[in-house]
């Protein structure tokens, strides 16, 4: 037997698994939603919000007028805390998944609270961009 071969079915699994986890599995909470124009921007988390510290979540770009998922092309997100003298910086990676219109992110927020979010996008859909508060647990 190959060993290549008897390698593949794991691997198939592995990357199910992930996919189900980071990209909008059944047990995924819809935290927050925002309207740009035509567009919504939801985020969705496995717990009841974001976390402080390393998370992941999903951001999904739908339809204002039929809640359809709408392919937002390039993603880009920022997040930052304001604070008397110089605000905290937060980092938030967004990946293209295999659904159009849904991304997976990596966000890291140094601590709880408010933090201003900003997501900006660029593709199919046009261009647009949407800044809100995000309570971070």
């Amino acid at each position: 037997m190959n060993p290549r071969s008897s390698r593949r079915p794991l691997c198939l699994i592995v990357a199910a698994v992930a996919a189900a986890i980071g990209c909008g599995g059944t047990n995924m909470t819809e935290v927050q939603k925002v309207k740009s124009g035509m567009m919504e921007v939801v985020l969705l988390s496995p717990h009841n919000g974001l976390r402080h510290g390393k998370d992941a979540f999903v951001i999904e770009f739908r339809s204002a007028s039929d809640g359809a998922l709408v392919d937002a092309g390039q993603v880009r997100g920022s997040a930052t805390m304001p604070m008397a003298g110089t605000p905290m910086f937060g980092t938030v990676d967004v990946q293209r998944t295999d659904v159009p219109g849904r991304y997976a992110a990596n966000g890291d927020f140094s601590m709880a609270g408010t933090w201003r979010m900003t997501m900006q996008w660029d593709g199919p859909a046009g261009q647009g961009s949407v800044t809100f508060p995000g309570s971070v647990q």
